[in-house]
Parts: structure tokens; C-alpha cells; sequence
């Protein structure tokens, strides 16, 4: 590999390309807009630097066994293992929480102007959850959204904006990573899986009632 390019790096764009690096080993997502409470969406200075640096960022992540992708559209990258390894796991609530996340991104990708962000409420996704789609037969702890959100957070999936996760009115963007973390074809495919073990459940508790 030909790393000749860093050698001509100043010591600020050297720091800088090893903090994208790690954010996208870390968030997995850079994301072209940001919101920002005092000024609204903003240009990601990151992603200016990567779009600028792609090829070394690139070179440099495929030796550790990772790919950078690039969605011009949605204006985001994310990186991929190539071994599959790495993969973060969720628990049942933490996915139907994503799922719920996607739904109303979907409902209002008709609105989205070039920002392609989603913004919504912690109870907007409440009733997703529990009320239009009945994913889950009861409504998660508030201590299991925080824990949900904070994770999907952590990843760049959602950003909050204001407010807390354990706040009904915390103001939070659905950012278009969701679009490659669910898929429209698994979106169906795990809301219906999620659906049937609620169901089973149920029979379960009235089994042992009996």
C-alpha cells in the first residue's frame, strides 16, 4: 500500500485523519449534515475532509479489513468489514425502537429537502411502537429508550437535538444512515418475526393461566 500522501500531511490534517478514521471504526456512519441547536443543519466538516481524503482513508481502513462506501444521494459514508466481524447486536426492544425509526423516516421521506434528515419525538416514536404498528404488546421503560436511542446514537442513526432520550418530548433527527442499517425487504422481514414471538408470548401467559 502507498501511504505517500499522509507523509504530506500537516500535523492538524494528520490528527483529523485518524479522528475520521476511528469515528467511522467506532460510529461506522460520517454524515455530509449535522443539526446543531443554535444553528440548524450545518455542513459536516468531516465529510468535507473525507470527500476531500477519500482514497487515503480508503487505502489506509483496507488494510485493517474494512471497505469505505460513499451514498452520494443520502450524503453519508459508512464502512463495512470485509469478514463480516464486528457486527452490533440489539435486543428485541432496541430493534423494534429501529424499526419504529425507519417507519417514520419512510413516511416523511416525501418532505425531505436535500438535508434528508427526519426530525421526530421520543413519543412520536412511542406511538409508532406501540399504537400504529403494534410491534411490541407494551410500551418499553423509558430507561430502555434511553438505552436504545443512546446506542442508535452512538452509530449515527439518530441525532438529539434537544431534550432528553427519557423525555416524551425530546427532539431527536432520524439521519438517512437508516436507510443502509434496515433495509426496506428486512424491515418487513423482522417487524413480522417481532410480531409473531409478541404473539406467541401471549399464548404463553394464557397457556400457564389455565
Amino acid at each position: 500500500m502507498d501511504f505517500s500522501e499522509l507523509q504530506n500531511y500537516t500535523s492538524k490534517e494528520l490528527d483529523q485523519f485518524k479522528r475520521i478514521c476511528n469515528q467511522l471504526l467506532s460510529r461506522t456512519f460520517v454524515v455530509r449534515t449535522i443539526v446543531r441547536p443554535d444553528k440548524g443543519r450545518v455542513n459536516n466538516p468531516d465529510y468535507t475532509f473525507l470527500s476531500i481524503h477519500e482514497n487515503a482513508v480508503r487505502e489506509y481502513l483496507s488494510v485493517l479489513d474494512w471497505e469505505l462506501r460513499k451514498e452520494n444521494f443520502n450524503g453519508y459514508y459508512y464502512v463495512v468489514n470485509t469478514d463480516e466481524a464486528n457486527r452490533c447486536s440489539l435486543n428485541k426492544n432496541a430493534t423494534a425502537i429501529l424499526l419504529a425509526l425507519r417507519m417514520i423516516y419512510d413516511e416523511n421521506q416525501e418532505q425531505l429537502g436535500l438535508e434528508q434528515d427526519v426530525l421526530c419525538t421520543v413519543g412520536d416514536l412511542l406511538e409508532k411502537v406501540v399504537t400504529d404498528y403494534p410491534i411490541l404488546s407494551t410500551r418499553p421503560s423509558m430507561d430502555e429508550v434511553k438505552r436504545s436511542l443512546t446506542l442508535l446514537e452512538q452509530h449515527s442513526v439518530v441525532q438529539r437535538i434537544e431534550g432528553k432520550f427519557t423525555q416524551t418530548g425530546c427532539k431527536m433527527a432520524i439521519m438517512p444512515t437508516i436507510l443502509t442499517v434496515v433495509s426496506s425487504e428486512r424491515l418487513a422481514a423482522v417487524a413480522s418475526m417481532l410480531r409473531k414471538e409478541d404473539n406467541d408470548d401471549e399464548e404463553a401467559e394464557e397457556d400457564s393461566s389455565d
